[in-house]
């Protein structure tokens, strides 16, 4: 997995276009968080928002827990090019 930075507009656009959603009412502080529907349930990510780049540590555990790995079936590219 290439993980890298992505601006907050984008990680916005690719969350949303693989069924996820934001909602920044339920962050802390500078803080939103991502949603996404799997088999097993809602699972949700916390992303810091204070800047308006995200660093890849960040996109690296959102992917792993909203499920938009490459293990997933969402390739790299077409995340990282939403």
């Amino acid at each position: 997995m290439a993980e890298r930075r992505m601006k907050l507009s984008a990680l916005r656009r690719a969350v949303t276009k693989y069924g996820g959603w934001e909602d920044s009412s339920r962050g802390k502080g500078s803080h939103t968080m991502f949603f996404r529907q799997r088999a097993t349930g809602i699972y949700s990510y916390p992303v810091p928002t204070h800047s308006q780049t995200v660093h890849k540590r960040y996109t690296k555990g959102l992917r792993e827990r909203l499920g938009l790995t490459q293990e997933d079936g969402v390739l790299d590219d077409e995340f990282y090019n939403s």
